[in-house]
């Protein structure tokens, strides 16, 4: 046998191997195939889903982070977002031979809990999915000591993990925050690109109000944080795999909104409310320098994990709702007039408790007798008002209205990332001084116009914002709730700046010298007029108080209690506005005591 045919056999000879081999590869796999028909066969005559059993296998898990951004005061003090340790319990089955030593060790983790071990046997009984250990509802908080000791007992089915709660039992700011929610409707118009890339479903949850819902670009996170246990079909623990954590892990996100409030003046002002029994009303606080927004505290207060969703037109923040604000409106009309020069240095008016014709009255029934513009400021008299007023005319009064920023809305307004002619607050409501078909020229409407009736209507924002626009000569500033975005490592993503209204150069704004005079006069309302009782307060502060007839459910007359000022007097620093709204006619007025409690509280955080 030559070479080449030698070569030729050997080839031959590891082709037929080879053929051999996948032969015996396809026949295996041939049993292989039909084995898994024949058992799935039998086990689903048996009542056995292997697909979903499958899935069981793979992994049963809970949420404890969603990655949404948070919200902190201007001081990095969190206002959204704690965490906290936690219980959190997996349905696995557990080995029928430890069962003396399990009994031992849940009698030990109930009593950690400081609950009966009745409670926590029928709580993991119970389960069906992996769930956080609650009391009233809310995940349960642990000690460092729980944490550790419940750790040790070493059960593998109740493990310490750490959750992020997103709002506190007792959530500071919530009309301001808002909340979250599924929103189906607003997924589909407003984030229609993201509904298609995938990055929302129907039911995920976004901001539906508040800030919350004004920042949703900025909030949505970039993944979630969820703890897992790997079992087999069995809801065994599988060997290797056991629980495990996954996060996102991104060193930017989420991003983190920091806002101009104050966590603990916010707190406190909204313990005055609670302690004062206000059922319906607001409070803001601004920095006199800059219209920052340093608590906003409205009522009825609400919780925003039970926000009712089917009635959440009648959700509000009652700071950024328009009111009738009744004589804090003497502001305007009296500015208007030394503007205007209507009145003569040293002119006086006579109140003998009417005007003599609209039925128009004071609401000193025996008059004030003879007074000043000064004096009848300080005495909140109508008479002068009117009087004053009926000189103006009704369009010149609602201009200087307007040019002091009390006929729209004076939130944040500007371009950023996110969006163009972006607002900060949701649901801010415009002021205005007389309705579409009012006749401005009505003699009648006039002078009640003049006192803050009719068709007026201011939010507790724009009175305080009023304040401030006095402070800096008659420039209306844009109040801001919100300074920066921030990265998660600290870095800022945007920032927005102080600035002033958008449409304040649209209206010509008062003198200066008038502006000064008007911060002066309202020092003389609580040295010796309407706000006589703040002389206690724990720094000298001035304002003006309001008193406006309104009408209640069922027709029933009512009134709202008003009162907004600035402190220290000598040296402002806040500016701030009260509103007791809808409260029975004749009711004792406590605007002005919770005014004196808002200030002395601030004047305390100046020490």
């Amino acid at each position: 046998m030559n070479e080449h045919e030698s070569s030729t056999l050997k080839k031959n000879r590891i082709f037929t191997v080879l053929i051999g081999i996948v032969l015996v590869l396809i026949g295996w796999n041939v049993r292989l195939f039909w084995i898994q028909v024949a058992s799935a066969t039998h086990l689903t005559d048996r009542g056995i889903d292997l697909v979903e059993n499958s899935v069981v296998q793979r992994e049963q898990g809970i949420v404890l982070d969603s990655g949404r951004g948070d919200f902190v005061d201007r001081n990095g003090v969190s206002l959204t977002g704690k965490t906290m340790r936690v219980l959190t319990a997996f349905p696995i089955e557990t080995d029928p031979s430890g069962a003396a030593e399990r009994e031992a060790s849940l009698a030990r983790a109930a009593k950690v809990l400081g609950v009966p071990e009745r409670q926590l046997t029928v709580f993991l009984d119970s389960l069906t999915a992996p769930q956080i250990w609650t009391v009233d509802g809310r995940a349960a908080a642990l000690t460092e000591d729980q944490a550790q000791r419940l750790d040790a007992l070493g059960l593998p089915d109740l493990r310490v993990t750490t959750y992020k709660e997103r709002y506190d039992r007792r959530q500071p700011a919530a009309q301001v925050i808002g909340y979250i929610g599924q929103n189906p409707e607003r997924i589909t118009k407003q984030f229609t690109d993201q509904f298609h890339k995938g990055e929302l479903q129907l039911t995920s949850k976004i901001g539906n109000a508040g800030l919350e819902k004004t920042f949703e670009p900025w909030l949505r996170g970039i993944g979630a944080t969820s703890v897992s246990l790997f079992t087999d079909a069995a809801r065994r623990p599988l060997p290797g795999l056991d629980i495990r954590t996954v996060t996102p892990g991104n060193p930017y996100y989420p991003l983190k909104i920091v806002t101009t409030l104050d966590r603990k003046l916010q707190e406190r002002i909204e313990g005055k409310l609670e302690q004062w029994a206000i059922r319906d009303g607001a409070v803001v606080v601004m920095d006199i320098e800059n219209a920052d927004v340093i608590a906003m505290a409205s009522r009825p207060s609400f919780q925003p994990e039970h926000v009712d969703m089917a009635n959440e037109a009648g959700w509000g923040n009652r700071a950024l709702k328009a009111e009738t604000p009744g004589s804090i409106f003497k502001t305007v009309t009296a500015a208007a007039a030394m503007d205007e020069h209507v009145v003569k240095p040293g002119e006086t008016f006579h109140c003998d408790g009417e005007l003599g014709k609209f039925g128009f009255t004071c609401w000193k029934k025996e008059g004030h007798g003879t007074l000043t513009l000064e004096e009848g400021f300080a005495q909140s008299c109508n008479i002068v008002f009117a009087e004053v007023a009926q000189r103006l005319g009704g369009e010149r009064l609602e201009r200087y209205a307007q040019s002091l920023g009390l006929t729209n809305r004076v939130g944040w307004l500007g371009d950023t990332s996110a969006a163009a002619g972006f607002r900060q607050l949701d649901g801010e409501e415009a002021g205005q001084v007389y309705a579409a078909s009012t006749d401005r020229k009505d003699a009648g409407a006039l002078v009640q116009t003049a006192i803050g009736q009719r068709d007026v209507l201011l939010t507790p924002l724009q009175a305080a914002n009023l304040v401030v626009t006095l402070f800096h000569g008659g420039q209306v500033l844009s109040p801001r709730v919100v300074q920066e975005v921030r990265f998660r490592n600290e870095r800022l993503y945007e920032r927005f700046d102080s600035r002033h209204a958008a449409d304040a150069e649209a209206f010509p704004s008062i003198h200066q010298a008038t502006a000064k005079t008007m911060l002066g006069w309202m020092t003389q309302v609580v040295d010796h007029g309407t706000g006589s009782a703040l002389q206690a307060a724990k720094w000298p502060v001035a304002g003006k108080s309001g008193t406006a007839q309104v009408q209640l459910a069922g027709g029933k007359p009512g009134e709202n209690h008003w009162f907004i000022g600035y402190g220290p007097a000598d040296h402002p620093k806040y500016a701030v506005a009260v509103l007791i709204r809808h409260v029975p006619a004749g009711t004792k007025n406590k605007s002005i005591l919770l005014f004196q409690e808002a200030m002395d509280i601030l004047a305390e955080a100046d020490q």
